[in-house]
Formats: structure tokens, sequence, C-alpha cells
């Protein structure tokens, strides 16, 4: 159940014992507040036996409240509580971070559990706004840091006030983490664990022998409720391992980052040598966080918990399916009508190709369009990827899903669908064909260094875009090499200058596009428009060119990019020219151009 006042007050009217659970700092003290007439005991205030042995002696039909279940102390205490709350007639409520379910004697105590979930980000930035941060940067960072936990939003906001701008993330991290340790310390007095913490946060997550923690180290951090167990090692959970990694950048930069390539480093090895499918995507997952990429943290790795699970749909969701795909259309302009008969076709299809997003109640709340490629399928394929669909699938048809919609608006549940994806496609060694008109996932797609194959002929949502086509084989070599050029990063090797220019040539006219573009490069292109401006006169200037290769190449950029549409191939044949010069002619236009807006 998730954690309201009139949930948690029904949950004591039907049951003697409740536990009341959710991360520090999630608001449960101020729930079991609004019960009423509730005597309440605090388990880390001195004197704390005393007041828990007389309450449980009372005869009384009051709620008896025992907040604070968390460090060894209290748990102590709860033995003695264990073996003679049933005495007592009134309902017991213990809140404590962690559920009491995985605590020694409490696992078959019938207790029932009630979670808190994260506040939703209007009403974290409403509580910005209460807090006097006028700004729209203020109230933006706490938003963002805090990762619906109302601890860290009030956090945020003092370290604002204390002085620390918006533009310094770190600065206030570093304030908020310092805040989040006083109050583990109830868990654990602070001592050798505080450093690993930030490390294990900075390296998203690792074993023993990446952390270089001894047995008694490694346990004590385990121990933490901020702190899960994962196939891969301990790691931190949402947001707070993005407030402790933000910090340990900051306070300590050079420290940080070899933390991080030690994790790589790590990851590479075990990659190497792991022969299990799904390990391997796990290992993959963890090479993609540590890419240093701020579109794939934002859209792959946000602050964010994914407070929820995936599901793939079955016949009875079809209306879920149909309402989600419609404000999937709405919010990228697209014509509804268009896209309703696109998705009936999907259903038609390949029924079982969509997965759900459901938050903790069950309700679909987030959707993800996929179709398998086979011969059932064409009708919903060739739409998708139009010219591409023969040179993209050729050789892979029956390993192949086709991407066509991703949708959630809950930052933590989209990220754990596409991630899903992945998972997927990396254990059964598919080949995923992504067709999308969205500008955000066109970068995401490209930071992750998938294959571009180019934009189809059609603008077929009828969105004043054309959606681009990319690529990725996940056979278990293709793995390892994808990993190999992900982990690089943007530092160790550049996103190639020649690709940049195509991806902004083919956004010419979309300004907001362009204004997200790594071509910008002040002073020489600062704005969109510039970068208009320079890409048009490179273009031109290529195609006048008294060297013959480069005007070519120029006469290839100019129509292909700023003459009427057409396709490559189309293009190619009126310039009497073979498919392989083409595009090698096509690839150096492109590489020139960008190596002069360089320059500048």
């Amino acid at each position: 159940m998730r954690a309201t006042p009139e949930v948690l007050r029904a949950a004591v009217e039907e049951h003697r014992l409740v536990n009341l659970t959710g991360p520090l700092g999630s608001g449960k003290s101020w729930l079991v507040s609004r019960l009423p007439s509730a005597r309440t005991v605090d388990l880390a205030c001195a004197g704390a036996g005393d007041a828990v042995r007389t309450a449980l002696g009372e005869r009384t039909a009051q709620p008896l409240v025992l907040d604070g279940a968390d460090g060894p102390g209290a748990l102590a205490l709860l033995e003695h509580v264990r073996t003679a709350y049933e005495a007592r007639p009134a309902p017991l409520v213990l809140v404590s971070r962690r559920s009491l379910l995985a605590r020694p004697g409490w696992t078959l105590s019938g207790a029932a559990v009630v979670e808190t979930a994260p506040w939703p980000d209007d009403r974290v930035a409403r509580l910005a706004v209460a807090a006097q941060l006028t700004g729209p940067a203020a109230r933006e960072l706490v938003v963002r840091l805090a990762g619906g936990n109302p601890l860290i939003a009030g956090a945020v906001c003092r370290a604002l006030h204390a002085g620390a701008t918006p533009d310094s993330p770190g600065a206030v991290a570093d304030q908020v983490a310092q805040e989040i340790t006083e109050r583990l310390s109830r868990e654990q007095p602070a001592h050798r664990w505080q450093r690993a913490l930030e490390r294990l946060a900075a390296m998203w997550g690792g074993d023993r022998e990446l952390l270089g923690a001894d047995r008694e180290l490694f346990g004590t951090l385990g121990g933490l409720s901020l702190v899960t167990r994962t196939e891969l090692g301990l790691a931190v959970v949402e947001p707070f391992r993005s407030v402790f990694e933000q910090a340990y950048r900051w306070r300590q930069p050079a420290a940080h980052s070899g933390s991080r390539s030690r994790a790589l480093t790590h990851r590479g090895r075990q990659l190497g040598s792991e022969t299990a499918v799904t390990r391997r995507s796990r290992i993959a997952e963890g090479v993609m966080a540590l890419s240093g990429d701020a579109v794939i943290h934002e859209t792959l790795f946000p602050a964010s918990p994914a407070d929820g699970a995936i599901q793939t749909a079955v016949p009875g969701d079809a209306d879920a399916i149909g309402g989600l795909m419609h404000g999937w259309a709405r919010q990228g302009g697209m014509d509804t009508r268009r896209t309703e008969r696109l998705v009936e076709q999907w259903l038609r299809d390949d029924p079982a190709g969509f997965r759900l997003a459901r938050d903790r109640d069950g309700r679909a709340v987030g959707v993800m369009g996929l179709v398998r490629v086979a011969d059932r399928t064409v009708s919903s394929v060739e739409p998708l990827l139009q010219q591409h669909t023969e040179r993209v699938l050729s050789g892979r048809r029956a390993q192949s899903l086709v991407l066509g919609a991703a949708y959630c608006p809950d930052r933590g549940l989209h990220a754990r669908l596409l991630r899903d994806l992945l998972h997927h496609v990396m254990a059964n060694g598919l080949l995923l064909t992504v067709s999308t008109p969205n500008p955000h996932y066109q970068r995401l797609l490209d930071r992750l260094r998938f294959h571009q194959h180019g934009t189809t002929t059609d603008d077929v949502y009828q969105c004043g875009r054309k959606p681009e086509i990319y690529s990725q084989d996940f056979e278990r070599d293709a793995i390892a090499g994808w990993v190999g050029r992900l982990a690089l990063g943007p530092g160790g090797a550049p996103h190639s200058t020649g690709r940049d220019v195509g991806q902004a040539l083919a956004h010419i006219t979309d300004a907001g596009w362009l204004a997200h573009s790594p071509l910008l490069r002040p002073p020489h292109t600062t704005t969109a428009g510039d970068l208009q401006e320079a890409l048009r006169e490179g273009v031109r200037a290529l195609a006048d060119s008294e060297e013959p290769g480069e005007a070519e190449a120029g006469w290839i950029l100019l129509h292909y990019y700023l003459g009427r549409p057409q396709t490559h191939q189309q293009l190619a044949r009126r310039l009497h020219m073979s498919r392989a010069t083409y595009f090698r002619r096509l690839r150096y236009g492109l590489d020139v151009l960008g190596r002069r807006l360089t320059a500048g």
C-alpha cells in the first residue's frame, strides 16, 4: 500500500500491527503525526526504553507509534516489543526506513506494510516556493536534486539560502550530503563508511574488489538503509546516489575521476570474461551509467527512483495503450488520428509487442511500442523504416525488434522502461532498430553510439519532422564493441564531427534541436541562428570549391540537405555516381565542413 494519511489511518483501523516504511526523509514522521490521538515514542531519544515499556503496559485504545526503528539500539528495543505488543489492545505502528519483514523475528509477524511514495515534481516545486526561492533556476535545482524526497528538497533550499548558487550544484549537494550523513548516523556512527559511500555512489555500484573494502566495511555499507544489493554488488539508491556523487565530484574531483576510471576498467574486465547473457547486460548497464554523458544520465539514470514495475501488455490493456499513445502523440506534436491508425496496426500485427510501466498501485502510466520483425508484421515495420527497411534488417530479420514509441511522464519509470528494453535485446542478442521523430531521443541514441541511417522519406507522424533511423546489433561480440565505444566517453573518443554536422544539417530548420547541438562553440556559433547560417555558408563554399573532390562533396550536401527532399539513392542516380563513391564523397564533405566549423 502507498502511504497517505487516509491509507495509514485505514491500515491502523484494520490491523493491530502496521509497519510504515520508506527512505530516509520521505515524510514518515509527518504521516504518523496525522494519526488522531496516537502516542508517539522516538526510539532515538534518551530514555526511549523506559517510555516504550511504559506505553506497552498501558490499557488504552490509543494507537502507539514507535518512530525511528532503524539503528542497533532501536532494533534491540524492538525485541521486547515483539513479544509484548500482543498483550496490548490498541494498534501498534512501527516506523522504519527498511521493512521490518526483512528483520529476523519479524518476517512472519503479519505486519501490514505501508510504504511512502516519492513526492511528485510539482509538489516539490511548491515546497521551494514556500521556502521563498523565487528564481526559476533555484526551483529547478530543488526539483532535480530532490528526486521526490522532501528531506533533500528542504536541504537544497537551506543550502541556497546559506549562499550556494543554483549554477554550483556540487556545492549545494555537498551541504545536502552532510545533512543526510548526520541522519544516517542513527543507523551507524559515521566512520569509514562515509568515504566508501561516496566512492560507491560515483561507481554506480560495486563489489568488494572494486571498492577495496574489507568484509566488515562492506557489511556496514550493505546495512545502511540507502544501500541496496544488486547483481553487481552494492548500490546507493536514488536520489541519494546522485547527491553523494555530485558532492564527491565537487569536493574531490581527481579522486572522483579515479573512482570512475577504476570502475570502468573493472566492468570491462568483467564483460570480457562473463558468459551469462543476463549478467552481461547488467555489466553493460553499469558502463552506460559511467559514460559521463549528461543526456544519457538524465534519460536513463535520473535522480528520480523508479517506483513501479515493467510488464508485457495483455489483450485487456488495449484501452490503456490507446490512451497512453494518444498522450505520446500530443506531447510530440503528432497527428493523433494518424498515430491511432499506426497503433491499431501494431496491435493487430504484434499484440504482445507493447510493454507497460505500472505504478505501485498497478495503473498503466507508461508505454513502449515494439514490433518484432516477421512476415506478419511487415505492414507495421515498413511505415516506420520506409526506404531503410531492407538495408537495416538485411540478414537479421528473424532476430530484430523495431521500437516505434516510448512514453512515460514519470522520469524514474521512463528510465526503467528504456533500460528494460536494453536488457531484453542484450539478453536475447537482438538487432534493435529505432524510428523516432523526437529530437531528445535522437540525441540519446547518438550519445549511445547507435548507428545512424538517416531520415525516412515521409513524415509518417505528420508532425513536421521525419523520423530518424538508428540501429545497434546486440549479439555477444557486437555488445563488446559497442560497450568499448561507450566506455571511452566524450573525453576519450569525441563524437565524429562529421556525424554531428550531418545531424545538424538534417535539422537545419529546427532551431530547438540546433540549440543543443555540440557544434555550438562560442564565439563563432553561439546561437542556433549562428549555426544555421554557418552550415548554409559552409555547404555553399564547399560546392564552389576549385578542388573537384570538395566541389562534388559540396554538391551532394547542397542537394541532399538544402534542396528538395530526396533519398540518397535518388541523388546518387542524378549525379551519376556509384553508391560507394556517393557515400564516400558524402562522408568527406561532412568531415571537411566539420573541421572548418571547428576552426571557426
